[in-house]
């Protein structure tokens, strides 16, 4: 096998314009921009006379499946057959963040990896990555045009649902002019910038705001104040009536804080496993800490799990974030715990939480992280 090569954009166009046959990756817990970027590249190579799919280990979460092909272009990962010319990887920081579907990679004659997230381990035979590029979505939009196919409103809405999510509505420090010049030629190719916005922000459901009113219910602040964290046991998704996915993008509410520079949120997914998101407001590269635990990520959005409890995964990571706080302040203002919490260290706990394994990476990026 060759080494992993380092290409461009009119590379990874030639890739995909000589392959018949195209596998398309998405990583575990999907966000919006590895089911967005897909669908578009998907749609496109299918305009191609391409047979391309969709592969998935976790469900396109409920505020996705407005999005044109959600359903019809995705196949179950342990029904693909044969081989393939191309498998392409979308938001994937490796190749364990396709889960159980990793061994289709030996099916795949060449893989191709695109992504824009700094700690990518360029993994594929080749690698296409943009750290400049706000989502993933920029570059398939990119690729697209570069394939000679024109964008339809179906094309355009996913790439649309690609930036907004991952630039947390064009509000992240990530979001460039160019990311604004691609969303505005989206508009123009049919998109209803409303129909997204309101079918993945004012979507929610009970069991939602019911989890959401008890993970606030757990808000603790550490180093003075400049940390928050929250955390979601699985009691309280069965006490909530709510399903894994209802908890992206409650880190934000630790991250919202006032004075807070790093928010955390701490998901048990079984016992003994606890998945982290970080977030930061840029003085902490979260993507560092989530390093130091099997992870990784951007600097402002990260996230890595631990196996241990989730007292001992809030102590673990608390201090790793601690430690990059600059010296001043520290001390500054008390720590909060709320009302009858337990602290971060319950008597008979087994020792300090640690990395889950590299197969268990949470996915980088602000809708996955």
């Amino acid at each position: 096998m060759n080494p992993p090569r380092r290409i461009g954009l009119e590379e990874a166009a030639a890739l995909l314009a000589e392959a018949g046959r195209v596998l398309l990756f998405l990583h575990i817990s999907p966000d919006g921009d590895t089911i967005g970027s897909s669908l578009a590249l998907c749609h496109a190579l299918r305009h191609l006379g391409k047979e391309a799919w969709c592969v998935g280990v976790d469900p396109v979460p409920r505020i996705f499946r407005f999005l044109p092909g959600w359903d019809s272009l995705f196949v179950p990962w342990a029904e693909v057959q044969g081989e393939w010319d191309l498998g392409v990887f979308l938001d994937c920081g490796d190749r364990h963040r396709v889960g159980a579907a990793e061994p289709l990679l030996g099916r795949c004659r060449v893989t191709l990896n695109i992504d824009h997230h700094a700690s990518n381990s360029l993994f594929g035979d080749y690698n296409w990555i943009d750290y400049q590029a706000a989502a993933v979505g920029e570059m398939t939009y990119r690729l697209i045009r570069a394939l000679g196919v024109s964008l339809d409103p179906g094309m355009a809405t996913c790439l649309y649902t690609s930036l907004v999510t991952d630039t947390g509505s064009f509000r992240y420090e990530s979001t460039t002019p160019e990311t604004h010049r691609i969303a505005a030629e989206l508009i123009a190719a049919g998109v209803r910038p409303y129909q997204v916005t309101e079918a993945i922000f004012e979507n929610e459901t009970v069991a939602r705001l019911r989890l959401l009113s008890l993970c606030l219910g757990t808000l603790r602040l550490h180093a003075g104040g400049r940390i928050a964290t929250l955390q979601v046991p699985l009691t309280m998704l069965a006490e909530a009536g709510a399903e894994p996915e209802d908890v992206d993008g409650l880190v934000n509410y630790a991250r919202s804080v006032q004075g807070v520079e790093v928010g955390m949120l701490f998901r048990e997914v079984e016992p003994g496993r606890v998945r982290v998101n970080l977030r930061s407001r840029g003085l902490v590269d979260v993507s560092e800490v989530a390093r130091r635990f099997g992870g990784g990520g951007h600097p402002r959005a990260a996230g890595c799990t631990l196996a241990g409890t989730l007292a001992e995964a809030e102590a673990a990571v608390v201090a790793a974030a601690a430690a990059c706080l600059a010296p001043e302040g520290l001390g500054g203002g008390p720590d909060l715990a709320p009302p009858g919490a337990p602290g971060p260290h319950p008597p008979g706990a087994q020792g300090p939480a640690r990395p889950a394994g590299a197969g268990d990476r949470e996915p980088p990026g602000e809708g996955a992280g």
